[in-house]
């Protein structure tokens, strides 16, 4: 560990997510603290959660290896780097009923009495910023393969997030072809995953409480080399695991309800990108629908 660097607590690692800082550290560990971490993210966070031992065969590598790793995170022990991720998987599976009776605890996201609607708008405000931020260097390549007109695009969401997974869908079907919506119950599922080639791109968005059939359609994307952009929360959907891309996006409100707003704004930042890098072709596609859209509303 560099000098100076501060050791965690899991109470103190608990509000940063394990695997976005392996992911941000991953080039500057040793050849086999990546394959520990490799095997962390391959299966997160069920193999920090097994033993010393296991961990390591997982890794194919040492037991000293593993203690290393852990350190190199900023823990005391193994033990606070399994009470961290234990901590994250609680805050994960939160749903609306728990963030009630939490909403003046350790979020950190109390609502003063005074002006409650003002500490909302204070949270969207930091939520946008701080996936903006988190969007900045993967923004290239994910412009780059959406705008690629050799690749099929399918945009994908849960119960809640399919709404942004629709509002993007409407946004990038006006800028080129190929761009597909997942719609009706899952079990028709199938149906969209038969046309997937190698090289196309699954634009996912997925929230804390996973939704398993959103997971299980990626991870089947994914096995028919598709690539996938994922969407998620600062805690990461199980579908991190297997995704080229990830953009995590804070949701905390002082709210039951996590908010989507940074979703939203991520989508809209994406949107702008492909309008300039696309061009010429974006803007006669569009200026052919509004062509096209005339005799069909008439009133308008």
């Amino acid at each position: 560990m560099a000098s100076g660097e501060s050791r965690l607590s899991a109470a103190d690692a608990s509000a940063q997510a394990i695997q976005d800082r392996v992911r941000r550290e991953l080039a500057s560990f040793t050849e086999a603290e990546r394959r520990v971490a490799h095997a962390l993210l391959g299966e997160y966070p069920t193999a920090g959660l097994e033993t010393v031992a296991r961990f390591a065969r997982r890794a194919a590598t040492s037991g000293p290896t593993i203690l290393r790793f852990v350190a190199r995170l900023g823990f005391d022990s193994y033990a606070d780097f399994q009470d961290a991720l234990r901590a994250e998987i609680q805050v994960r599976l939160q749903g609306p009923l728990s963030r009630y009776r939490s909403r003046q605890g350790a979020e950190g996201l109390a609502v003063p009495h005074a002006a409650p609607y003002t500490a909302v708008a204070h949270a969207l405000q930091r939520n946008i910023e701080l996936a903006e931020h988190n969007l900045r260097e993967v923004l290239e390549p994910i412009v780059a393969r959406l705008s690629d007109p050799d690749r099929k695009i399918i945009c994908i969401g849960g119960r809640f997030s399919w709404m942004i997974a629709s509002y993007v869908h409407k946004y990038l079907r006006e800028l080129r072809s190929g761009v597909r919506l997942v719609l009706e119950r899952s079990d028709a599922w199938a149906d969209y995953l038969i046309d997937i080639q190698p090289g196309d791109v699954v634009l996912v968005f997925d929230f804390r409480r996973y939704q398993r059939d959103v997971i299980d359609f990626a991870k089947a994307a994914a096995a028919r080399r598709a690539e996938i952009i994922l969407v998620t929360d600062i805690w990461y959907s199980p579908i991190a695991a297997f995704s080229d891309i990830v953009v995590p996006c804070p949701v905390q409100v002082p709210s039951a309800y996590d908010s989507g707003v940074a979703g939203l704004a991520v989508v809209e930042i994406i949107t702008a990108a492909m309008v300039d890098a696309l061009g010429e072709r974006s803007r006669d596609r569009i200026a052919t629908l509004e062509t096209l859209r005339k005799p069909l509303n008439p009133g308008s």
